[in-house]
């Protein structure tokens, strides 16, 4: 039988209240453990689930027991075909006793949730544990947003509307936090051309935060659309956006401060990003030509082979060449997006009155309005990878003219 492992965690916050709780009981029961200490001690896999000695055995999450076998050489889909009883535990405790394993797990810590004994990651023992929990009161200082004041995070008490920014969602992801808020009155406006009404963007910022050494301490746009409540995270593209878990941990305050100036001085950025994708009409041709095809198939996974079944698109020979060829074949695909992947407010807008022709906003619309159905993991990689997408086209509009 393969190796026994508990699936990843995934939670949705509406309310920053429970965001604090979850973050206060991550930063209590997560700690910390030397591996060469248990290792001396006699550590060992156990029954195709355990590992630990006779006194302690600790469980996996998926994260744990995959990065555990990264440094054992081993990757973790290998041990999933494995079918017989204990044959996992042996090909582990068989490359654990190899002295470059040793060698590798020396200078490593486990992760571990105390709360349940399972093991939820692994890093070095030189990595700078910056908590979700201390990183949910540094920006509470730094923006004022007195979120609860029964949570005692701050001894001033600021009211809520005296704070120019306000929390819309949270997700976690094992020990990684995306928390994201807009600013009011910062707002990205799509007239649309010879369209009516306005179609209006909320701006604001995502910080994204782990424990397991899986994501830096990163800062970038988050934009809100009102009129679906559309979720998309767009590249900051500043050299102080992402702070490496490195360094004193006395000095993150500050370079989270920094950082966090930066990126909300230039949020104006994000606006303009907008307009200038409203201003693009959508052409799949274009977006073939510039070679952005597998791109934006990658913002949904499989989208291009359900778009193949569903409109049964033959790959025959269509131009003169193979390039050519697939201009022609990625064209007739990407075309066929709005239609299968568009929902109630995405749909509606494309090609509508709104507009007197669909734009490249209308079009990373479809993506982010999808995106709402997935899982949260899902969902947050399908929004960075349309805000992605965005920030391209945006960056490079005199090529679509």
């Amino acid at each position: 039988m393969s190796f026994i492992y508990e699936q990843i965690p995934e939670k949705s916050f509406e309310k920053l209240e429970d965001v604090y709780t979850w973050a206060k009981n991550e930063h209590e029961y997560l700690a910390r453990i030397p591996i060469h200490g248990i290792l001396k001690h006699g550590a060992r896999f156990l029954d195709d689930e355990y590992f630990g000695d006779e006194n302690t055995a600790f469980r996996f999450n998926q994260a744990g027991i995959r990065s555990l076998c990264s440094y054992l050489g081993i990757r973790l889909d290998t041990l999933e075909v494995l079918e017989r009883q204990n044959l996992a535990t042996e090909v582990l405790n068989d490359l654990l006793a190899q002295r470059d394993a040793y060698d590798k797990l020396k200078t490593r810590e486990l992760i571990v949730d105390e709360s349940s004994n399972v093991i939820v990651g692994v890093v070095s023992d030189s990595y700078v544990g910056y908590s979700n929990y201390q990183l949910l009161k540094d920006v509470n200082k730094i923006v004022k947003l007195n979120l609860a004041e029964q949570l005692s995070l701050m001894p001033e008490a600021i009211k809520p509307e005296e704070s120019n920014f306000v929390f819309k969602e949270a997700y976690s992801i094992n020990t990684q936090m995306s928390i994201r808020f807009t600013i009011k009155k910062k707002l990205g406006i799509v007239k649309g051309k010879g369209g009516i009404g306005e179609d209006k963007t909320e701006l604001g910022f995502q910080l994204k935060n782990s424990m397991i050494g899986d994501s830096s301490l990163n800062i970038n746009f988050f934009l809100y659309r009102m009129i679906c409540a559309n979720g998309m995270i767009a590249p900051a593209g500043s050299s102080v956006n992402r702070l490496f878990h490195s360094g004193h941990i006395n000095n993150f305050y500050n370079r989270l401060s920094r950082a966090f100036d930066e990126i909300t001085n230039r949020v104006g950025q994000a606006g303009k990003m907008i307009q200038n994708l409203g201003n693009l009409d959508f052409s799949p041709e274009l977006l073939a030509k510039l070679n952005l095809s597998e791109m934006i198939f990658d913002i949904i996974p499989g989208s291009k082979g359900q778009i193949i079944d569903t409109y049964k698109i033959a790959n025959t020979p269509r131009g003169e060449n193979k390039e050519e060829n697939r201009i022609l074949r990625d064209t007739e695909i990407i075309g066929h997006i709005p239609d299968l992947f568009g929902r109630e407010h995405s749909k509606r807008v494309f090609n509508s009155h709104w507009r007197d022709n669909a734009s490249m906003f209308d079009f990373i619309n479809i993506f982010t309005e999808y995106a709402k159905e997935l899982s949260p993991a899902q969902k947050i990689e399908s929004q960075e990878k349309a805000g992605i997408l965005a920030d391209w086209i945006a960056k490079n509009k005199r090529k679509f003219h």
